[in-house]
């Protein structure tokens, strides 16, 4: 007899990463339909804020369920802690082997986001308590920029 206790475990065709305020009522809405019509199952996050310095448990579930992430890098993505976080474990389950990753450079040249300029400058975040997250999540940005995606400047 199954116990109707038993947590469910989700799977995820694809995992949306997105700068909401960016994001949410532009491409990312377009895409999630786009994927949804066709049966693909995807996972976006709707949350709005984004609470403490950590990773959902939701977040890391649905991110460990998936077999693709689909990372839209627009202009404000490195100004949130929690995308460059999410970025970060999303480039590690990549470097294991257990998730596929395609960026989408919206607005955004990938170039600046190799080097980090602009708003992809991580200074912001430079302090002592900060060293070890701020390298990986240098190495996150560097990772990404250089998979082969879609830049929005040519559409």
């Amino acid at each position: 007899m199954v116990s109707s206790s038993a947590p469910r475990v989700s799977k995820y065709d694809v995992f949306l990463s997105f700068r909401g305020e960016d994001t949410r009522k532009t491409i990312v809405s377009h895409l999630y339909a786009a994927l949804d019509s066709r049966g693909i199952v995807t996972f976006k996050d709707d949350q709005r804020l984004e609470i403490g310095d950590h990773i959902s448990d939701e977040l890391h579930r649905a991110l460990g369920s998936s077999s693709f992430a689909v990372v839209v890098l627009s202009e404000n993505y490195a100004t949130s802690r929690w995308c460059l976080l999410e970025l970060q474990l999303i480039m590690e389950l990549m470097k294991e082997g257990r998730l596929e990753v395609f960026p989408i450079f919206y607005g955004v040249d990938p170039s600046v986001v190799r080097h980090q300029l602009g708003s992809f400058s991580l200074v912001k975040y430079q302090g002592l308590e900060m060293v070890d997250k701020v390298l990986r999540w240098r190495e996150a940005l560097n990772l990404i920029a250089n998979l082969s995606g879609v830049v929005s400047s040519h559409w």
